[in-house]
């Protein structure tokens, strides 16, 4: 577990925070006087923030200790300073170094409590950023391995794709041929309904054209029984007529006679009258 120094510089004033606990941390608060500054000692695998309590007067008399031993180690987060006399100097100061944060006078505690925590966690989680970046380095070639498993099983995750897209487009075309044959089939179902309807209109036709023609064959029949009728009636009459030709000859004939008959029995009797 690595361990949070938080150094707290000053002429006998305590840490103004109680101490809390961390779950993966260890805090740790060290009273150091203004003047055991060389006392200190800064361990690179820990984390170390500063918090100054000085007068201006004080902080003058520290500040290039303070920038020799903290503000240029590379181990350490922040340096805060709080000071009752001297903020506003004090900030002008140091307001081009980023490690500096110059606290408001009066101090409130809890927004200090607030920034050591956050500091805190934030360089926990870059400790342990750099502890995972280093046993990459370490297990280097583990990781190659475990990279070109990950590559392999790409490419062959690209191949499945290119092989799901290609089995996606078949199948696409699939249902696109479906339903071309079903648009054909339509068609065709369209087609047979439409010759079935002209065949029905066909059938149609063709039965009434069957019952004009035998409406006109019945008329025909009925013209010809009627021509016949007259043609028979024509003979008769025909007939008739000849039985009366031949009646009048008869007649003529038997007037003919009668008349010479006639004048021969006249002509007897003028003879026996002596007529003649």
């Amino acid at each position: 577990m690595k361990t949070s120094y938080i150094w707290n510089l000053s002429q006998g004033r305590p840490f103004p925070v109680e101490l809390w606990k961390h779950s993966k941390i260890k805090i740790q608060v060290n009273q150091i006087g203004l003047n055991e500054l060389d006392q200190i000692s800064i361990t690179p695998n820990d984390i170390h923030i500063v918090f100054i309590q000085a007068s201006l007067a004080e902080w003058k008399q520290i500040q290039n200790k303070i920038t020799s031993i903290f503000e240029v180690s590379p181990f350490v987060s922040l340096i805060l300073v709080s000071s009752e006399d001297g903020a506003n100097q004090i900030q002008e100061m140091v307001q081009s170094q980023p490690k500096y944060l110059v606290l408001e006078n009066p101090l409130h505690v809890r927004e200090l409590r607030m920034i050591l925590d956050r500091t805190i966690q934030s360089e926990s989680y870059k400790a342990a950023a750099l502890d995972i970046g280093n046993s990459c380095l370490e297990n280097v070639g583990f990781f190659e391995g475990v990279f070109s498993l990950a590559h392999q099983e790409y490419e062959e995750s690209k191949k499945e794709n290119e092989a799901l897209r290609s089995i996606l487009q078949y199948e696409e075309l699939v249902k696109r041929s479906q339903a071309g044959i079903n648009f054909a089939l339509e068609k065709v179902n369209d087609m047979k309904n439409q010759e079935l309807i002209e065949l029905h209109e066909r059938v149609k036709a063709s039965q009434q054209l069957d019952e004009l023609r035998e409406k006109e064959l019945k008329q025909a029949l009925e013209l010809q029984k009627a021509t016949e009728e007259v043609l028979n009636y024509s003979r008769i009459e025909e007939m008739n007529l000849d039985k009366i030709l031949r009646a009048q000859d008869r007649l003529f004939e038997y007037t003919e006679q009668e008349i010479k008959e006639l004048v021969e029995e006249n002509r007897a009797l003028k003879k026996k009258l002596g007529m003649s």
